[in-house]
């Protein structure tokens, strides 16, 4: 209550002041503030005495700009295979499209209402996408005397929050629309864990983050999934599915091996597997892990090699990204504080049975699962 208090005490009366002379509703003018704040760009972070200067309190603007693929989100609609892609949809222009800007050039389809003069809304996946607009955070958010919690309650994205940021990720990085795949777009695969650590950081992680980034991202994707193949024809995106029923059978896998974990089970309905898989992204998200719980959650998932041979009955697009799912898992859950940091030559075949359906042996990838296990069981 007083952070709250704290926080809005400069702008009301600056507020009340103003409206004492134009005679209009306080009330009125706060609550639109807080409920639509304006998008104020990149650029308003840019200054050196912020995020545009040298050293890692002050280079985050730096970090984007120059070497981060999200500022380059934006670009990729430009090139000839997004032209091919749009060709084929009956697109015109793939780089102002609201089918392909939402995620690639997000502000694009904000309300020209909510975007500054000085907003550049084609600079792609840029710091307000991710962290939220700025106009009721931004002043304050320097602040020495400011917790954490102070500027997320002004607005502020709680990406310390797993949940919060798999959320954030989620939509642009699991699903897209069956006819926008078969124009050329390529199949997603939400792997939070092993995308945040592509990304260069500008922030720094607790931990025990690789294995709650890993499990409340496998969750999210469950989630997101199912709810795809709510209400439609289930032999319509053949894809979600096969990767539906992957995820369901790795995190079934996982919730029964740790029973205070929420439960998940592969074959639920839909509705059911969305409702599950969201419980557990909360759980998870908010739970600490001890050491070692990764390693235990390694091992078992690594013990699974035996689930993929020749006699398997699962379909071969689901086993597929079944071993998927579990070498990704490998490459999450090994790079931890408990296991070496480089992967070893065992893991790159892993991950190399795994690069593509079409080449997909899954008695090579049972085999070398088993004898990437014996090797980390030695070290």
């Amino acid at each position: 209550m007083a952070s709250s208090a704290l926080r809005w005490l400069i702008p009301v009366l600056a507020i009340v002041a103003e409206n004492a002379i134009a005679g209009t509703d306080v009330a009125v003018r706060l609550d639109s503030q807080m409920s639509s704040p304006r998008y104020l760009g990149a650029a308003s972070c840019s200054s050196s005495s912020c995020h545009g200067g040298a050293g890692e309190q002050h280079n985050q603007f730096i970090v984007w700009s120059q070497r981060d693929f999200h500022q380059r989100a934006s670009l990729i609609l430009t090139n000839a295979r997004s032209a091919r892609i749009a060709e084929r949809l009956s697109i015109n222009d793939a780089s102002i499209s609201t089918r392909c800007t939402v995620c690639h050039s997000p502000l694009t389809t904000i309300s020209s209402a909510r975007l500054s003069d000085k907003n550049h809304p084609d600079s792609g996946v840029s710091c307000e996408s991710c962290h939220g607009p700025a106009e009721a955070w931004l002043r304050s958010h320097t602040r020495r005397d400011y917790t954490y919690a102070m500027r997320v309650s002004a607005g502020m994205r709680d990406l310390r929050n797993w949940y919060v940021r798999a959320n954030a990720c989620v939509a642009c990085h699991q699903t897209v629309d069956t006819d926008v795949v078969d124009a050329g777009h390529p199949r997603l695969v939400f792997e939070l864990s092993t995308q945040t650590k592509a990304q260069p950081p500008h922030w720094r992680e607790p931990a025990d983050s690789p294995v709650r980034a890993w499990l409340t991202g496998q969750a999210v994707a469950l989630r997101e999934l199912s709810w795809k193949m709510q209400g439609n024809d289930r032999n319509s995106d053949p894809d979600a599915l096969a990767q539906t029923g992957a995820l369901a059978w790795l995190l079934s896998k996982v919730t029964s091996s740790d029973r205070s974990l929420p439960v998940i089970l592969e074959d639920a309905d839909s509705a059911t597997l969305q409702r599950a898989a969201d419980q557990l992204a909360r759980h998870v998200s908010a739970r600490t892990f001890e050491d070692g719980y990764s390693s235990a959650v390694l091992q078992m998932l690594i013990s699974l090699a035996t689930e993929f041979n020749r006699s398997s009955p699962v379909p071969g697009d689901v086993l597929f990204y079944r071993a998927k799912r579990v070498a990704l898992a490998c490459v999450a859950l090994s790079e931890t504080s408990d296991h070496p940091p480089v992967a070893p030559a065992e893991l790159g075949r892993i991950l190399e049975d795994v690069s593509s359906p079409v080449n997909f042996n899954a008695r090579a990838f049972a085999e070398h699962l088993a004898a990437w296990r014996v090797t980390a069981a030695t070290q």
